[in-house]
């Protein structure tokens, strides 16, 4: 087994304090291959983190842990500590697990690149990774292990031989950001956006802001910080309060940008966006110099992928990456599941973008099947949740949004229904729409309109269930 840690290198790094056991045979030798918290999963060599949480506490699971081939525990109850077992006692052990995993991130050597915002995260996140795995070993955070947990989780995961680690950070409220990025000291922070995620905790945007720019309190010396070139309340704010000894760049479409302001700008031209595929022309300009890549492809539909694929030039460029590497990692990319993913069938057309929602990403939505949507454009809209007090002003500003467009029908579920339809005759008065209550009456109602050739996109915060009503729909339908 390979020794990803020795013992006095874990104390060391935690703070810790070694317990031994009272039958233990210190005769036998600890390898530590890798960390792990949970029991059903852990392997042979692993030490256990026994993590602790409102409603539970690791500790319980010690003596499994040692069953099931644990070679060292992690803990912060010495009374957990069986008889015959090596431990290292800690004040927390969720604060030790952050301790060791910034260590290994400086033990492997590999460059951080950490990702955040109000929306674009994890297709950001996945964007750069597809992006630079041409020219680097790149790992990447799963499914969505961004917070305190699952952040120094990914960077223990990384194999030892990882040259570039792409890192995404969620948050609730303030201090977050500001506890992940101190953990994984990124070299390239990169923040896609400033909405209104998370709004009902925060109170305003600019607080939102502040929880944001919380990433660059992490930045390693000489580091990078990417930004939204297109959100003027971000770069503006960037370029005043970001330190002089490190770098910002910009990701352009809509605006222009220059490098007397910024480091690094990417601006891109000849947008053309169709059925599962997107190309544009990169402009990437240095101080050094300026290049333009053409006929960049991106196996998925919408500008919002245009834009995740600017924040991958601009890594490259902070990387020294070939672009032409660029270009051809990202013609691998593909779209996930319920992220604006289009099912095209052999009698209706579905755009699954049903994982999540926030007013960005609901207006990207809707322009996204005005671009594609190939016969007549059905909308199936749910709410958006986490508002508070700012729901129904930002529902009827998405229902304007809507009817800016000729969709021939939305079908419409959600506590905000009333303010959404508000907005939506507001800007279109013979709107065509239906109001619901609960899924089931609106999936009657969708089968009974949908005729063969119409494109039907489904969007919607995660708890209204739309992505499975999205995919038995597809599949049932062609």
């Amino acid at each position: 087994m390979k020794q990803m840690f020795s013992l006095e290198e874990i104390i060391s790094a935690v703070n810790g304090r070694l317990v031994i056991g009272s039958d233990r045979d210190m005769g036998e030798p600890v390898v530590v291959t890798g960390v792990s918290k949970d029991t059903r999963t852990i392997e042979p060599g692993q030490m256990y983190v026994a993590l602790v949480g409102d409603n539970f506490d690791g500790h319980s699971f010690c003596s499994m842990a040692l069953e099931k081939g644990a070679s060292l525990l992690l803990v912060s109850d010495i009374s957990y500590i069986p008889t015959k077992s090596l431990a290292i006692l800690v004040d927390d052990t969720k604060v030790a697990l952050g301790k060791l995993a910034s260590h290994y991130r400086f033990k492997i050597g590999a460059k951080v690149i950490a990702v955040t915002g109000s929306v674009g995260k994890t297709s950001t996140r996945e964007m750069i990774a597809a992006g630079l795995k041409e020219e680097f070993k790149v790992y990447s955070t799963k499914a969505n292990l961004n917070n305190d947990i699952g952040l120094p989780m990914t960077i223990l995961s990384a194999p030892m031989d990882t040259e570039v680690l792409v890192l995404e950070m969620g948050m609730r409220g303030r201090g977050e950001i500001s506890y992940l990025t101190n953990v994984a000291c990124p070299d390239i922070a990169v923040i896609t956006n400033v909405g209104y995620s998370h709004i009902e905790r925060l109170g305003s945007q600019k607080e939102i802001l502040l929880s944001k720019f919380e990433i660059t309190e992490g930045l390693v010396a000489g580091g990078v910080l990417a930004v939204n070139g297109d959100d003027s309340f971000l770069t503006d704010y960037s370029l005043e309060n970001v330190s002089i000894a490190n770098l910002i760049a910009s990701a352009n479409i809509t605006k222009d940008a220059s490098v007397n302001n910024f480091g690094i700008c990417v601006k891109a031209e000849n947008i053309k966006i169709g059925p599962n595929l997107t190309s544009f022309d990169v402009k990437i300009m240095t101080s050094k110099s300026t290049q333009i890549i053409t006929d960049v492809r991106v196996n998925a539909s919408g500008v919002h992928h245009v834009r995740n694929a600017m924040f991958a030039f601009i890594c490259a460029a902070a990387l020294n990456e070939d672009f032409e590497k660029v270009k051809a990692g990202i013609g691998s990319y593909e779209a996930m599941a319920g992220r604006g993913a289009v099912l095209e069938g052999s009698k209706i057309t579905v755009i699954d973008d049903a994982y999540n929602a926030a007013p960005e990403s609901m207006e990207t939505a809707f322009a996204n099947l005005d671009l594609i949507g190939k016969g007549r454009k059905i909308a199936v809209v749910g709410g958006m949740l986490e508002l508070g007090d700012f729901a129904p002003m930002l529902h009827e500003k998405v229902g304007k949004a809507a009817g800016s467009y000729d969709f021939d029908k939305i079908f419409i579920m959600g506590d905000n229904k009333d303010d959404f339809v508000k907005g939506l005759v507001c800007e279109k008065n013979d709107a065509v729409y239906e109001v619901f209550e609960d899924i089931s009456d609106l999936e009657k109602s969708l089968r009974e309109y949908i005729n063969d050739g119409d494109t039907i996109l489904f969007k919607a915060s995660n708890a209204f269930g739309f992505q499975k009503l999205a995919n038995k729909i597809f599949e049932e339908m062609n």
